[in-house]
Order: structure tokens, then C-alpha cells, then sequence
């Protein structure tokens, strides 16, 4: 297995069983690096570009353009965007009340940030389930010669 192809390369095609190393390498990397400061979120910035790598041959596999990768990062920035105007809203409203607010607005708002942040990780679950477990197209595509699946050493008979 060429891990340097699968995690860098965006051209070509994965099949289904790289695309979930690919992935659960992408979420354990992310789970890491938030716990390293300054260091994890320029490494963070990187894994941005293994995502593109990975779910981009994926979806080639399946006769899709990467640019379908854009579509859940498109969510994701709107969402965010109401998160920050929810919370802005929340901290305009402590300042110009002078903290005299009902514990009811604060939690409120902090309710409206987590289902905003819920929603997004749903997004990104469905979406990666969608191009996980999409089937490939068997034989040559637009993006190249179908993936080889390399067969187990219990499969062989070694």
C-alpha cells in the first residue's frame, strides 16, 4: 500500500478500504492535534489538503469530480458564520445590558452554537458515509484504470 500516494496524491482513484484508512488516519490525526496549541493547527492546515487527497480519489472512483468535496466545506463555513453571529449577538447583548442578562438568553444562545455544531458534524458524517460506501466504477473512468484490491494472506492460502 502506498500510504504517500493514498494521503497526498489527489489524482487517481482509491478504492473503499483505503478511503476509510485514509479517513480514520484524517480523524485521528484531528483528535491529536487539538490537543497540540499553536503546532496542531498548522499541521491541522495540512490535513486539510490529505482530505482533498483522499475523498477526491474516492469520489474519481466513482466517476465524481473532487469539486464535489467543496459542497460539505461550503456548509460548514455558512454554519459557522450564524454560530459567530449567534455568539456575537449573545456578547453585544452582555455589554450593552451590562451583564444584567437572563441565564436563559446565555444558555440559549450557547444551545443554538451546539446544535449549529451538531448539524455540521452530521453534515460531514452522511457526506462521508456517501462517498465511503459509494460504489466504484468497475472498470476505467475519466480519472484512470480502476483501483487494485490486494488480496488478503488468508485469501491466498499463505
Amino acid at each position: 500500500m502506498d500510504w504517500q500516494n493514498i494521503l497526498f496524491n489527489p489524482n487517481g482513484r482509491i478504492g473503499q478500504g483505503d478511503f476509510w484508512k485514509g479517513v480514520a488516519i484524517i480523524v485521528i490525526a484531528n483528535i491529536l492535534l487539538h490537543a497540540i496549541p499553536l503546532l496542531g493547527g498548522l499541521i491541522w492546515l495540512m490535513m486539510i489538503w490529505v482530505g482533498i487527497a483522499v475523498y477526491g480519489k474516492r469520489l474519481h472512483d466513482a466517476g465524481r469530480s473532487a469539486i464535489w468535496h467543496l459542497l460539505p466545506w461550503v456548509v460548514s463555513m455558512i454554519l459557522w458564520a450564524f454560530a459567530f453571529l449567534i455568539i456575537g449577538g449573545a456578547v453585544l447583548t452582555l455589554i450593552l445590558n451590562e451583564g444584567d442578562v437572563s441565564p436563559w438568553a446565555v444558555i440559549s444562545a450557547g444551545g443554538g452554537v451546539l446544535g449549529i455544531v451538531g448539524l455540521d458534524n452530521l453534515i460531514w458524517l452522511v457526506y462521508t458515509l456517501w462517498v465511503g460506501l459509494a460504489a466504484g466504477d468497475s472498470g476505467e473512468n475519466a480519472y484512470g484504470p480502476a483501483p487494485v484490491i490486494e488480496a488478503s494472506a488468508t485469501a491466498q492460502g499463505d
